[in-house]
């Protein structure tokens, strides 16, 4: 049973009141499942249900390219803003836009699809655009974490909230996570990867949790609209 046991200040950072922020969110402790499988279900159940700031990477070890990103997200995932090394993805609902920074680093000038003059400006792309990238498809961004739990296996605990153990991806080939949960039972970081520490496939972090995602559409003036848009070459896929 999850019994709560102090009431702690949550891990918000945002500014008060009168910089227009959000006080921090009060967070219940809780004393875990002495089952770890209970224990990261719980955690995994409770993804989703707060907006948060997330960080990620989706690293080299089984995917086309190394992918940053950083940001904040609200509980839906269907609100968020997050920049990675060379783009900035803002979502507004069923609105997307999409802002080159720079040409990817390994992306040869031969091979991009944009120029100079498309640097920092919104480009206007649709959910379903979004939706058939791997970076920003349905559930971002807490269905890879999810995913992990559902499918693992031989959960250990390896601390007072730390846990590691093993899990499918999708080609089902038998792969590792480690997870961490913080005071009131969220996950604030979980990476799944080949080997110790297991994150050169990927890992998410989440912190600031009840932080206010307050995002508007980009000016007009620096919108433009393109036909068709190579994910690899904004820097995610």
């Amino acid at each position: 049973m999850v019994a709560g046991v102090v009431v702690v200040l949550g891990l918000s950072a945002c500014a008060g009141p009168e910089d227009g922020g959000r006080r921090p969110e009060v967070a219940v402790s809780v004393s875990l499942p002495a089952d770890p499988k209970a224990a990261l279900e719980f955690g995994a159940g409770k993804l989703g249900t707060q907006s948060a700031r997330v960080s990620f990477t989706l690293g080299s070890g089984g995917w086309p390219r190394e992918t940053f990103g950083s940001g904040v997200v609200d509980a839906t995932g269907t609100n968020y803003e997050i920049t990675g090394e060379s783009f900035v993805v803002r979502r507004i609902g069923d609105e997307v836009w999409l802002k080159l920074l720079k040409r990817p680093e390994g992306t040869p000038a031969d091979q991009w699809f944009f120029h100079e003059k498309d640097l920092n400006k919104w480009m206007r792309r649709s959910v379903f655009n979004m939706d058939t990238s791997t970076t920003f498809s349905e559930g971002f961004p807490w269905k890879l974490p999810r995913r992990a739990v559902k499918n693992g296996s031989d959960f250990v605990r390896t601390g007072e909230r730390a846990f590691k153990g093993a899990t499918a991806t999708d080609s089902e080939k038998i792969t590792h996570f480690s997870a961490e949960l913080d005071q009131a039972g969220r996950i604030t970081r979980l990476g799944v990867g080949t080997a110790e520490p297991f994150d050169n496939l990927y890992e998410y972090t989440f912190s600031d949790f009840g932080t206010s995602v307050e995002l508007q559409p980009p000016p007009a003036a620096e919108v433009i609209d393109v036909e068709y848009v190579d994910p690899l070459s904004t820097g995610f896929w």
